[in-house]
């Protein structure tokens, strides 16, 4: 770790996993300090207190993968062939660690309501006190404050987004959005990014139609799988990630279909920058049987 970290004082570290198919165990120094199943789904761990001292950690992660029906597995197959492709397990997403206050930000939650021009933020923190404070700034693409709110952690919070300009694939704006959780002497801040926009269903011309905006859009996708020749599951580099997408604004389409896979956030990320609707799947386990169509009905249903 960075000397400058300075874990321990006032700081706590966190160690990120972005997915682990499909159930994970991990240790530091022996001693267990997460537990998580589903490899699609990220999970972390503060592994502050397993530490020993200065020096090299040991970190053990521990991974289980039967490919079963009773788990999403998607396009892999313990018998790739035809229309299904190697089975993955592993660590195939990002792995990291960061120091984090002693309140940290677990997740910001941003929904946009282009009726009103404003922004959702749910800041949520679950070491908050009731005292602890949010503050959220958006900027717009010239770095100019477009808005802010401040208020409670674990509240929705309502910021407005002046003269509000709304993402489209012909115009994908982002703005950054600054978030602050401020608890006694304890202060954490997270940068992200979201897009003015609405997607839903209304009736145009007599016709039940999908519409952006307020407005109809022909959804010209094509069925993205996410299987990499050296990777299986991972791409090689954030490069990689991007390449398909870029691909697919070149050749003109304006949105992608993921196919029973979760992609890396950075993926999304590039898909909201570039322009392009995401159509997400959820990942099916084999519902060729009861166990897997059971498994797959209960985690649609979620």
């Amino acid at each position: 770790m960075p000397k400058n970290w300075k874990v321990g004082k006032g700081n706590r570290l966190k160690l990120h996993f972005g997915a682990v198919d499909h159930r994970a165990r991990v240790w530091v120094n022996g001693r267990k300090v997460a537990e998580h199943t589903g490899g699609y789904t990220a999970f972390d761990a503060d592994v502050t207190d397993a530490l020993t001292g200065t020096g090299p950690q040991e970190i053990v992660v521990a991974v289980t993968d039967t490919g079963g029906a009773d788990q999403p597995t998607g396009k892999q197959s313990t018998a790739p062939g035809g229309i299904f492709y190697t089975q993955s397990s592993g660590i195939w997403q990002t792995v990291w660690m960061e120091p984090v206050a002693d309140t940290s930000i677990d997740d910001v939650v941003t929904t946009p309501d282009i009726d009103t021009g404003s922004l959702t933020v749910t800041v949520e923190s679950e070491g908050a006190s009731p005292k602890a404070r949010v503050a959220a700034v958006a900027r717009d693409e010239r770095g100019k404050v477009v808005g802010r709110v401040s208020g409670p952690a674990d509240r929705e919070l309502r910021l407005p987004v002046a003269e509000q300009h709304l993402w489209s694939p012909d115009d994908p704006y982002l703005y950054d959005l600054d978030v602050t959780l401020t608890d006694g002497r304890s202060t954490d801040r997270v940068g992200s990014y979201f897009g003015m926009r609405e997607v839903g269903i209304a009736d145009v011309g007599g016709y039940r139609k999908l519409v952006l905006n307020g407005k109809p859009v022909f959804s010209l996708a094509t069925l993205d799988q996410g299987f990499w020749p050296d990777g299986l599951y991972t791409a090689p580099s954030d490069e990689a990630l991007a390449f398909d997408l870029e691909a697919h604004k070149r050749l003109g389409f304006n949105a992608v279909r993921k196919h029973i896979k979760v992609e890396p956030a950075r993926w999304f990320y590039h898909a909201d920058r570039l322009g392009l609707l995401v159509w997400q799947d959820f990942v099916s386990g084999n519902i060729t049987n009861q166990a897997g169509r059971r498994r797959s009905s209960t985690r649609a249903g979620r």
